[in-house]
């Protein structure tokens, strides 16, 4: 049979999270390096593919101990509240998130230890329960209680040498010391978890933080100083469980706003434990090579498709439609999108790609390109137009 895009629906969604992206999903290095532990602040433009790769990492069936942690509707509000007045601008909220990852982790173990005599079990249950009603409790409302209620049954760590009886979390600006509390309570946590990993031999446990942009309309200080919290306590997190048990907090994160924050050890970090999210012409040509195959259900690449003659200049399809991109899988699906419905209106049969549909995508593309740009650029620069 002839090759023929008259009954390809579409090239997939644009965003990674409304798409079958994981029948179609292209393993790159930055999958592989992940994977291995040597990168945990991935970076990439909005659309680089951050969101399919944490979905590949947590949805796969047999990947019981990777879980995507969305901070689509995070109280930053709330979060705000709970600063460490005892501790540095830029360390105020460390203490806060690692909490936050410490007990996500603790719930990640949970789900795959099934082990309801288990000591530790016993006490990350306990703390769960009595502090939140339940043993599975969503992100959102880790820091919204008032109080930490701890006892005997769950935690009961000690600072200078004095046991805790509970945490305080709201507390006025004169009241210091949430961040040594807190963070007792973290290693106590953090230190079951590790036991229960040695014990029942889990090689490691992953946390994909995503969608931190989520309705980010200002990129103001408070929220400058909570994404470096973020990043801070899944360094230390990481540092603190080497050689005992592998607990990695992975931070996926826009390149513009990485490029907006500011702190010491910021430079160190993206030499060493950055990932960059970079396509080229090869790797996108893959990627529709990946979806036409899925898709049409025989193997089909993009020279299939696309008719031999050039554009006026001498450039190919191919060529023009990446010159009109940031180099990013969703920039390129939107225009063959676009070019798709366009052909579809010849009656040409086999129908493949012609030089009329690539150019007359170009203008519906243009208001899609807007408005990605609106996104990114309107947290920074209000009147960038």
């Amino acid at each position: 049979m002839p090759i023929s895009v008259r009954n390809l629906e579409s090239f997939g969604d644009v965003a990674a999270e409304d798409d079958a992206v994981l029948d179609y999903f292209l393993t790159t290095d930055a999958v592989k390096r992940i994977r291995e532990n040597k990168a945990f602040v991935v970076l990439g433009r909005k659309g680089s593919g951050k969101t399919a790769i944490v979905r590949n990492f947590s949805e796969r069936s047999g990947n019981p101990t990777s879980r995507s942690i969305s901070l689509r509707g995070y109280p930053w509000n709330v979060h705000a509240q709970r600063a460490d007045k005892g501790a540095s601008e830029i360390e105020a909220y460390v203490s806060t998130w690692r909490y936050l990852i410490a007990v996500e982790i603790a719930q990640l173990a949970l789900s795959v230890i099934k082990q309801p005599d288990d000591s530790d079990v016993k006490s990350i249950e306990a703390f769960l329960k009595e502090n939140y009603g339940s043993a599975s409790v969503d992100l959102a409302k880790l820091l919204q209680p008032p109080k930490l209620r701890l006892s005997k049954w769950s935690f009961e760590p000690t600072v200078l040498g004095n046991k805790l009886g509970g945490i305080s979390l709201e507390r006025s600006p004169q009241d210091l010391g949430l961040g040594l509390e807190l963070n007792a309570l973290t290693n106590s946590i953090l230190s079951s978890v590790q036991s229960l990993i040695l014990r029942y031999k889990i090689e490691h446990l992953f946390l994909h933080f995503d969608e931190l942009d989520q309705g980010l309309l200002q990129l103001d200080l408070a929220r400058r100083s909570m994404l470096v919290g973020l990043i801070l306590a899944a360094r230390a997190i990481r540092i603190e469980s080497k050689g005992s048990a592998a607990l990695n907090p992975v931070v996926y994160l826009r390149s513009d706003i990485w490029d907006e924050l500011d702190f010491s050890d910021k430079n160190k970090i993206t030499q060493s434990n950055a990932l960059h999210l970079e396509w080229t012409s090869e790797t996108l040509q893959a990627l529709v090579n990946e979806r036409l195959k899925v898709r049409l259900d025989r193997a089909v690449k993009w020279d299939d498709i696309a008719g031999p003659e050039l554009l006026r200049g001498g450039q190919s399809k191919w060529n023009h439609v990446l010159a009109r991109s940031f180099l990013r899988p969703r920039d390129i699906i939107s225009y063959l999108n676009v070019t798709l419905g366009i052909a579809k209106q010849r009656s040409d049969e086999p129908l493949i790609f012609q030089n009329p549909d690539i150019v007359n995508a170009r203008e519906p593309y243009s208001d899609y390109l807007k408005k990605e740009l609106d996104d990114e650029i309107l947290p920074h620069w209000q009147h960038w137009e």
